[in-house]
C-alpha cells in the first residue's frame, strides 16, 4: 500500500489502486467480440506468431 500511496502522491490521485476496486464502464471490456465457448474450445483461440 505504500508503494501505491507513492505513485499515486506522484502522478495523482487514482493512477493505481487494487484490482478489486471496480473500474468504471469504459474500461469494461466488448461483450461483442467474445466467442460463445470462450473458456472452453481451445481450437478457437487465436494463434499469434511473433517473427
Amino acid at each position: 500500500m505504500n508503494t501505491l500511496d507513492a505513485i499515486n502522491a506522484r502522478w495523482g490521485r487514482g493512477t493505481l489502486c487494487p484490482g478489486r476496486i471496480a473500474k468504471p464502464a469504459e474500461w469494461s471490456m466488448r461483450r461483442q467480440h467474445v466467442s460463445q465457448a470462450y473458456t472452453t474450445d481451445w481450437a478457437g483461440l487465436l494463434k499469434v506468431k511473433a517473427q
